[in-house]
Protein backbone atom coordinates (compact mmCIF):
# COMPACT_ATOMS: atom_id res chain seq x y z
CA UNK A 1 0.00 0.00 0.00
CA UNK A 2 1.44 3.36 -0.72
CA UNK A 3 2.08 5.66 2.04
CA UNK A 4 -0.59 8.41 2.44
CA UNK A 5 2.17 11.00 3.59
CA UNK A 6 3.81 13.55 1.13
CA UNK A 7 7.56 13.46 0.38
CA UNK A 8 8.14 16.54 2.29
CA UNK A 9 6.72 15.04 5.69
CA UNK A 10 9.01 11.63 5.08
CA UNK A 11 11.93 13.37 4.40
CA UNK A 12 11.25 15.14 7.79
CA UNK A 13 10.80 12.11 10.00
CA UNK A 14 13.99 11.00 8.14
CA UNK A 15 16.11 13.81 9.62
CA UNK A 16 14.43 13.26 12.98
CA UNK A 17 15.39 9.28 13.25
CA UNK A 18 18.39 8.88 15.34
CA UNK A 19 20.85 6.46 14.14
CA UNK A 20 20.12 3.87 16.60
CA UNK A 21 16.34 3.65 14.72
CA UNK A 22 14.48 5.77 17.88
CA UNK A 23 12.30 8.63 16.83
CA UNK A 24 13.47 12.04 17.70
CA UNK A 25 10.98 14.42 19.60
CA UNK A 26 10.87 18.18 18.47
CA UNK A 27 11.04 20.06 21.73
CA UNK A 28 9.60 23.43 22.21
CA UNK A 29 13.06 24.31 23.71
CA UNK A 30 16.10 26.15 22.28
CA UNK A 31 18.87 23.63 23.28
CA UNK A 32 19.82 21.10 20.85
CA UNK A 33 17.58 17.81 20.91
CA UNK A 34 18.96 14.74 21.89
CA UNK A 35 18.44 11.30 20.86
CA UNK A 36 16.44 9.01 23.73
CA UNK A 37 18.44 7.08 25.82
CA UNK A 38 17.52 4.39 28.20
CA UNK A 39 17.96 4.59 32.19
CA UNK A 40 19.76 1.02 31.41
CA UNK A 41 22.63 3.13 29.31
CA UNK A 42 25.89 4.77 31.20
CA UNK A 43 25.33 7.49 29.13
CA UNK A 44 21.52 8.13 30.72
CA UNK A 45 23.47 10.45 33.06
CA UNK A 46 25.74 13.30 31.27
CA UNK A 47 28.72 13.22 33.12
CA UNK A 48 31.44 16.24 31.91
CA UNK A 49 34.47 15.17 30.54
CA UNK A 50 38.10 16.30 31.66
CA UNK A 51 40.55 18.24 29.42
CA UNK A 52 43.27 16.01 29.98
CA UNK A 53 43.14 12.31 28.94
CA UNK A 54 42.96 10.14 32.26
CA UNK A 55 45.82 8.04 33.38
CA UNK A 56 45.78 4.46 32.34
CA UNK A 57 46.15 2.33 35.34
CA UNK A 58 48.60 -0.74 35.15
CA UNK A 59 46.79 -4.22 34.88
CA UNK A 60 46.97 -6.28 37.35
CA UNK A 61 49.23 -9.10 36.72
CA UNK A 62 47.87 -12.25 39.10
CA UNK A 63 50.75 -14.77 40.29
CA UNK A 64 54.09 -14.10 40.93
CA UNK A 65 57.19 -15.26 39.04
CA UNK A 66 59.27 -17.97 40.05
CA UNK A 67 62.78 -17.30 41.36
CA UNK A 68 65.89 -18.24 38.59
CA UNK A 69 67.36 -20.97 39.34
CA UNK A 70 70.98 -21.23 39.60
CA UNK A 71 72.26 -23.08 36.49
CA UNK A 72 76.16 -23.04 37.05
CA UNK A 73 76.64 -23.29 41.04
CA UNK A 74 80.17 -24.00 42.10
CA UNK A 75 79.58 -27.71 43.64
CA UNK A 76 78.42 -28.55 40.22
CA UNK A 77 82.20 -28.14 38.54
CA UNK A 78 82.24 -26.98 34.81
CA UNK A 79 79.27 -27.65 33.07
CA UNK A 80 80.43 -26.79 29.57
CA UNK A 81 83.65 -29.17 30.44
CA UNK A 82 83.84 -32.19 27.72
CA UNK A 83 83.38 -34.74 30.82
CA UNK A 84 79.99 -33.32 31.68
CA UNK A 85 78.72 -32.81 28.15
CA UNK A 86 80.30 -37.11 28.02
CA UNK A 87 78.28 -37.91 31.30
CA UNK A 88 75.26 -36.12 30.84
CA UNK A 89 74.49 -36.82 27.07
CA UNK A 90 76.56 -39.67 25.86
CA UNK A 91 77.02 -40.17 22.03
CA UNK A 92 75.72 -43.67 20.92
CA UNK A 93 78.13 -46.51 20.53
CA UNK A 94 76.77 -48.52 18.08
CA UNK A 95 76.79 -46.50 14.29
CA UNK A 96 74.52 -49.38 12.74
CA UNK A 97 72.74 -48.24 9.24
CA UNK A 98 68.87 -47.32 10.86
CA UNK A 99 66.71 -50.19 10.10
CA UNK A 100 63.70 -47.40 8.44
CA UNK A 101 63.21 -43.97 8.26
CA UNK A 102 61.76 -43.68 11.86
CA UNK A 103 64.20 -44.82 13.57
CA UNK A 104 66.55 -42.83 11.25
CA UNK A 105 64.11 -39.38 12.10
CA UNK A 106 64.44 -40.69 16.21
CA UNK A 107 68.18 -40.73 16.04
CA UNK A 108 68.35 -36.98 14.36
CA UNK A 109 65.81 -36.00 17.06
CA UNK A 110 68.02 -36.97 19.54
CA UNK A 111 71.21 -35.73 18.15
CA UNK A 112 69.82 -32.65 17.74
CA UNK A 113 68.53 -32.45 21.19
CA UNK A 114 72.21 -33.08 22.57
CA UNK A 115 73.19 -30.26 20.14
CA UNK A 116 70.61 -27.94 21.49
CA UNK A 117 71.59 -28.89 25.19
CA UNK A 118 75.71 -28.24 24.38
CA UNK A 119 74.71 -24.84 22.97
CA UNK A 120 72.37 -23.74 25.30
CA UNK A 121 74.55 -24.68 28.04
CA UNK A 122 77.41 -23.18 26.41
CA UNK A 123 75.69 -19.88 25.69
CA UNK A 124 74.05 -19.48 28.99
CA UNK A 125 77.77 -19.67 30.60
CA UNK A 126 78.76 -16.65 28.15
CA UNK A 127 75.89 -15.17 29.59
CA UNK A 128 75.91 -15.74 33.23
CA UNK A 129 79.77 -14.48 32.83
CA UNK A 130 79.44 -11.20 31.08
CA UNK A 131 76.45 -10.34 33.73
CA UNK A 132 78.99 -11.24 36.82
CA UNK A 133 81.53 -8.80 35.02
CA UNK A 134 78.96 -5.98 34.19
CA UNK A 135 78.11 -6.37 37.93
CA UNK A 136 81.68 -6.55 39.19
CA UNK A 137 82.50 -3.64 37.17
CA UNK A 138 79.84 -1.42 38.42
CA UNK A 139 80.56 -2.06 42.22
CA UNK A 140 84.53 -1.23 41.41
CA UNK A 141 83.73 1.66 39.46
CA UNK A 142 81.21 2.73 42.47
CA UNK A 143 83.85 1.84 45.30
CA UNK A 144 86.28 3.65 43.48
CA UNK A 145 84.07 6.98 42.61
CA UNK A 146 83.38 6.77 46.57
CA UNK A 147 86.87 6.94 47.22
CA UNK A 148 87.86 9.75 44.99
CA UNK A 149 85.06 12.15 47.09
CA UNK A 150 85.91 10.72 50.34
CA UNK A 151 89.24 11.60 49.62
CA UNK A 152 89.31 14.82 47.40
CA UNK A 153 90.74 17.76 48.00
CA UNK A 154 88.77 21.10 49.76
CA UNK A 155 86.53 22.73 47.42
CA UNK A 156 87.53 26.04 46.68
CA UNK A 157 84.02 27.35 48.00
CA UNK A 158 84.39 25.58 50.99
CA UNK A 159 88.21 27.08 51.45
CA UNK A 160 86.36 30.59 50.70
CA UNK A 161 83.55 30.28 53.22
CA UNK A 162 86.22 28.28 56.36
CA UNK A 163 87.02 31.49 57.86
CA UNK A 164 83.22 31.77 58.83
CA UNK A 165 83.81 28.79 60.56
CA UNK A 166 84.48 28.81 64.55
CA UNK A 167 86.99 26.91 65.99
CA UNK A 168 84.54 24.58 67.79
CA UNK A 169 82.52 23.86 65.05
CA UNK A 170 85.64 22.87 62.64
CA UNK A 171 86.44 20.36 65.73
CA UNK A 172 82.97 18.78 65.36
CA UNK A 173 83.22 18.43 61.94
CA UNK A 174 86.55 16.94 62.41
CA UNK A 175 85.77 14.31 65.10
CA UNK A 176 84.61 14.01 68.80
CA UNK A 177 85.62 17.44 71.27
CA UNK A 178 88.67 16.33 72.80
CA UNK A 179 88.36 16.08 76.97
CA UNK A 180 91.67 16.70 78.66
CA UNK A 181 90.28 15.81 82.08
CA UNK A 182 89.28 12.15 80.88
CA UNK A 183 91.48 10.42 82.94
CA UNK A 184 90.45 12.69 86.20
CA UNK A 185 86.50 11.66 85.29
CA UNK A 186 87.75 7.75 85.10
CA UNK A 187 89.74 7.98 88.32
CA UNK A 188 86.88 9.54 90.12
CA UNK A 189 84.20 7.33 88.97
CA UNK A 190 86.47 3.88 90.00
CA UNK A 191 87.11 5.07 93.35
CA UNK A 192 83.23 6.09 93.85
CA UNK A 193 82.18 2.61 92.17
CA UNK A 194 85.11 0.89 94.58
CA UNK A 195 83.48 2.86 97.32
CA UNK A 196 79.73 2.00 96.88
CA UNK A 197 80.94 -1.62 96.93
CA UNK A 198 82.94 -1.90 100.30
CA UNK A 199 79.99 0.03 101.46
CA UNK A 200 77.60 -2.79 100.09
CA UNK A 201 79.92 -5.08 101.45
CA UNK A 202 80.09 -3.73 105.11
CA UNK A 203 76.55 -3.65 104.96
CA UNK A 204 76.08 -7.16 104.02
CA UNK A 205 78.97 -8.38 106.63
CA UNK A 206 77.34 -6.16 109.33
CA UNK A 207 73.72 -8.38 108.13
CA UNK A 208 75.04 -11.41 108.66
CA UNK A 209 76.29 -10.70 112.35
CA UNK A 210 73.03 -9.34 113.05
CA UNK A 211 71.30 -12.38 111.71
CA UNK A 212 74.21 -14.84 114.02
CA UNK A 213 73.57 -12.78 117.03
CA UNK A 214 69.66 -13.09 116.76
CA UNK A 215 70.27 -16.60 116.23
CA UNK A 216 70.31 -17.42 119.55
CA UNK A 217 66.86 -16.97 120.37
CA UNK A 218 64.60 -18.52 116.95
CA UNK A 219 62.50 -21.01 117.37
CA UNK A 220 64.63 -24.38 116.23
CA UNK A 221 62.49 -27.13 117.98
CA UNK A 222 59.16 -28.05 119.58
CA UNK A 223 59.66 -27.54 123.23
CA UNK A 224 60.89 -24.16 122.64
CA UNK A 225 57.78 -23.49 120.27
CA UNK A 226 55.14 -24.80 123.10
CA UNK A 227 57.48 -22.84 125.95
CA UNK A 228 56.70 -19.48 124.16
CA UNK A 229 53.38 -20.26 123.71
CA UNK A 230 52.84 -20.68 127.42
CA UNK A 231 54.72 -17.51 128.30
CA UNK A 232 52.78 -15.41 125.77
CA UNK A 233 49.06 -16.89 125.93
CA UNK A 234 48.69 -16.62 129.67
CA UNK A 235 45.22 -16.32 131.91
CA UNK A 236 43.41 -13.65 131.78
CA UNK A 237 43.49 -11.34 134.26
CA UNK A 238 46.86 -11.58 135.74
CA UNK A 239 47.77 -12.79 139.45
CA UNK A 240 47.39 -9.70 141.62
CA UNK A 241 44.50 -7.58 139.26
CA UNK A 242 41.14 -7.43 139.38
CA UNK A 243 40.81 -5.55 136.08
CA UNK A 244 39.84 -7.46 132.61
CA UNK A 245 41.49 -5.18 130.64
CA UNK A 246 45.15 -5.71 129.51
CA UNK A 247 46.19 -1.73 129.63
CA UNK A 248 44.64 -1.42 133.09
CA UNK A 249 46.68 -4.88 133.90
CA UNK A 250 50.16 -3.91 132.10
CA UNK A 251 49.91 -0.09 131.15
CA UNK A 252 48.80 1.39 127.63
CA UNK A 253 51.80 1.44 125.03
CA UNK A 254 54.15 3.55 124.80
CA UNK A 255 53.40 6.76 122.16
CA UNK A 256 55.61 9.24 120.44
CA UNK A 257 54.93 12.02 122.66
CA UNK A 258 56.13 9.84 125.61
CA UNK A 259 59.22 8.69 123.85
CA UNK A 260 59.94 11.97 122.91
CA UNK A 261 59.72 13.06 126.66
CA UNK A 262 61.92 10.43 127.72
CA UNK A 263 64.64 11.61 125.52
CA UNK A 264 63.92 15.41 126.08
CA UNK A 265 63.68 14.78 130.10
CA UNK A 266 60.23 16.27 130.31
CA UNK A 267 58.36 13.58 131.62
CA UNK A 268 55.05 14.00 133.86
CA UNK A 269 55.28 11.35 136.47
CA UNK A 270 57.55 12.51 138.98
CA UNK A 271 59.71 9.27 139.63
CA UNK A 272 60.40 9.31 135.92
CA UNK A 273 61.48 12.62 135.82
CA UNK A 274 63.98 12.23 138.47
CA UNK A 275 65.34 9.25 137.48
CA UNK A 276 68.46 9.39 136.26
CA UNK A 277 69.65 9.15 132.81
CA UNK A 278 71.29 5.33 133.22
CA UNK A 279 68.83 3.86 130.91
CA UNK A 280 69.67 6.17 127.75
CA UNK A 281 73.15 6.47 128.77
CA UNK A 282 73.59 2.36 128.28
CA UNK A 283 71.90 2.50 124.85
CA UNK A 284 73.94 5.05 123.55
CA UNK A 285 76.88 3.03 125.13
CA UNK A 286 75.77 0.38 123.52
CA UNK A 287 75.68 1.68 120.29
CA UNK A 288 79.00 3.22 120.19
CA UNK A 289 80.18 0.27 120.89
CA UNK A 290 78.62 -1.52 118.38
CA UNK A 291 80.12 1.15 115.83
CA UNK A 292 83.04 0.08 117.37
CA UNK A 293 83.58 -3.14 116.78
CA UNK A 294 81.28 -3.23 114.06
CA UNK A 295 78.80 -5.98 115.13
CA UNK A 296 75.53 -5.98 117.09
CA UNK A 297 75.77 -6.64 120.53
CA UNK A 298 73.69 -7.36 123.69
Amino acid sequence: MASSLPKSSIGALARLRCPNGHVQLRSFSTTASVCLIGPESPKFIEIPASVQPQVRSKPVIKGVLPRPRDLFPKRAGNKTSAEYFGATIPTPTAQSEPANDYVAWKREMAEMRRKNLREGLVALRARKTRQDQRVAHRSLTKSREREARLHAPQREDERLTSPTITEAMRTLQVGPVPDPYRKVRVAKKAARVAANEAAREDARKNALHTLYMNARSFITTEEQLDAKIEEIFVKFPFQGSSSNNIWDAKGPPPTVRNMLSTINHSQKRVIDYHSGPAVITGERIKKIAEELTGGKMD
